[in-house]
């Protein structure tokens, strides 16, 4: 085998087109990289495809096949424990990357020991946020990297789960807890499709099920909380709560803080608002009374039943609702729930 930077882990079951779009794109635009493709039990034309370029890449590909369909993550991680290189990359066949994709996300990696699993900039039919860099609760199939340590620590994906956003949010939590950071990495855009999703909706509501209940029973639930910051706090003290929120934030909870718009503004220009995905910062409108800023709070309350009403200044009450923690509250649960 060759030394590379990083290897490149695809799994593939059909899809010729899509499979050499993907493959061309990766060759050209992954520098120091080597390919290792595993056929899953493909038809003839992709089967010959894949042998196509395995020969003509030599030592930059490995190819690796079984007769059947294994699934998704099964195929991801015989291929991942076939890897060498201190950067390891999981794409879907029908993901393209494009020029520019990979280097961010290895000098991140590089500037960041603590960096695990990072996701490049994804785009779909929609678009995509490639603001950041921003911690993530999971990363996606269609596009990940994962540091040649972490993988060394944790391992692969776990099988037993539904192979889609249960064993992604395991494998973060898995990585959370040695210590390892998720991260999306602003950069070139990497397209996508959502993957269409094979057997019978009951089955797949099973698998589902079974799933969230097994990552529940390992990790816990996560909590909804729902911040008032009030008119005067600077960027600065707002930036040394979001710290302590931030421990929360990785363990599945879920904090909406609801602020003056001035300082909504700020924290933006800090960079606050991407600290984590679970942290979201919302400005309170500027053009109305009260009763306005309640009906953006109640709105907010009707997105996410049984948030917890916190005042994010210990001595000041929360405007909408009597019943409320203080921050100190909040931040003594924090710290006795996640200990360690």
């Amino acid at each position: 085998m060759s030394e590379a930077t990083i290897d490149v882990v695809i799994p593939v079951w059909n899809r010729p087109n899509e499979t050499r779009n993907c493959l061309v794109n990766l060759i050209n635009y992954s520098p120091g990289a080597r390919l290792v493709m595993y056929d899953n039990g493909s038809e003839r034309d992709t089967e010959k495809l894949l042998q196509e370029f395995a020969d003509g890449l030599e030592e930059r590909a490995l190819l690796m096949r079984d007769d059947a369909n294994l699934g998704f993550v099964r195929a991801a991680n015989r291929g991942l424990a076939r890897t060498e290189a201190p950067y390891l990359a999981l794409v879907r066949n029908t993901t393209q990357v494009s020029a520019g994709w990979l280097e961010p996300i290895l000098a991140f990696a590089q500037a960041h020991p603590d960096a695990g699993i990072l996701q490049p900039c994804l785009v779909d039919e929609d678009g995509g946020d490639c603001r950041g860099p921003m911690e993530l609760q999971n990363a996606s199939f269609a596009a990940l990297v994962i540091t040649r340590r972490l993988f060394q620590e944790i391992g692969g994906f776990d099988e037993g789960l539904d192979g889609g956003i249960w064993c992604l949010r395991d494998y973060t939590r898995r990585a959370t807890s040695r210590g390892f950071r998720s991260y999306r990495i602003p950069g070139a855009a990497v397209r996508f499709t959502h993957e269409q999703a094979l057997g019978s909706e009951l089955r797949r509501q099973e698998t589902l099920e079974k799933s969230r209940a097994l990552f529940r029973e390992r990790w816990g639930e996560g909590q909804s909380y729902l911040l008032h910051v009030p008119k005067g706090v600077e960027s600065d003290l707002l930036g040394s709560k979001l710290d302590v929120l931030l421990k929360g934030a990785r363990h599945d909870d879920r904090y909406t803080l609801l602020m003056p718009a001035a300082l909504h503004k700020a924290a933006q220009k800090a960079k606050l608002d991407l600290l984590h995905e679970n942290v979201r910062l919302v400005p309170l409108p500027r053009l109305t009374g009260n009763a306005g800023r309640k009906r953006c709070y109640e709105k907010l309350v009707a997105e996410e039943p049984g948030c917890q009403a916190v005042t994010a200044v210990d001595g000041i009450a929360f405007p909408w609702s009597d019943r409320y923690l203080s921050f100190s509250d909040l931040a003594q649960r924090i710290a006795k729930r996640y200990e360690g």
